[in-house]
């Protein structure tokens, strides 16, 4: 069913009212798909305050925003009233530089971080990287918050590349900013096994 003149005036209001604007899947406090999640963290890299809209709240808004823009998918971004794209666009646009043009922030350079992988964490991690595929390496997010995620996937060309302890890493841009200086170790502590990061940047947040 078609969203009701009501809904897309609404809709228009909200895109209208501020300079950015993210219809999302949860808020950028809490996320809550990992595509959202996504956009947050870039935006967020680069800009420091910026509208979210919750679609999860309001199953009008949430249909209504795909008819007003006539795109099919969660997230969608607006930048002074216009239509921008979803998450694909919004990674493509933040390698290249455009978001930033359209945002009207220089983008800062950013090179490849410095981290340190302990022997009994490489030892880990080699094991899991034996059982994916060929080529495949350990990628590690860092969200605006330092909360770090850590995952086995395939090396993409728009990615950070480093090696330690024998071991391949990939950063996408905004983590490898927050994780230069990062520590990757493996404990036991209280029984538990498991991998331990120490970041110097997030004392400082």
């Amino acid at each position: 069913m078609p969203s009701s003149p009501e809904t897309l005036k609404q809709i228009e209001d909200i895109v209208k009212g501020s300079k950015v604007v993210l219809f999302m899947k949860g808020n950028k406090n809490f996320p809550q798909c990992g595509f959202s999640s996504t956009v947050v963290q870039i935006l967020g890299d680069i800009v420091g305050d910026f509208e979210t809209v919750n679609v999860l709240e309001d199953q009008g808004i949430r249909q209504g925003v795909k008819d007003y823009a006539e795109w099919p998918t969660i997230p969608q971004l607006y930048i002074d009233g216009e239509f921008v794209g979803g998450c694909d666009i919004i990674k493509q646009m933040n390698v290249n530089g455009d978001l930033h043009k359209q945002l009207g922030v220089e983008q800062d350079p950013v090179s490849a971080p410095s981290i340190c992988c302990s022997e009994a964490a490489a030892t880990e991690l080699k094991a899991a990287l034996a059982d994916s595929d060929p080529g495949d390496a350990v990628h590690i997010q860092v969200d605006l918050s330092f909360r770090h995620d850590m995952s086995v996937g395939p090396v993409e060309a728009d990615l950070f590349q480093v090696t330690a302890a024998g071991v391949p890493f990939c950063f996408d841009r905004a983590s490898a900013r927050r994780a230069d200086g990062l520590s990757i170790d493996f404990v036991t502590e209280d029984g538990e096994a498991g991998f331990k990061l120490d970041n110097p940047h997030r004392s400082t947040k």
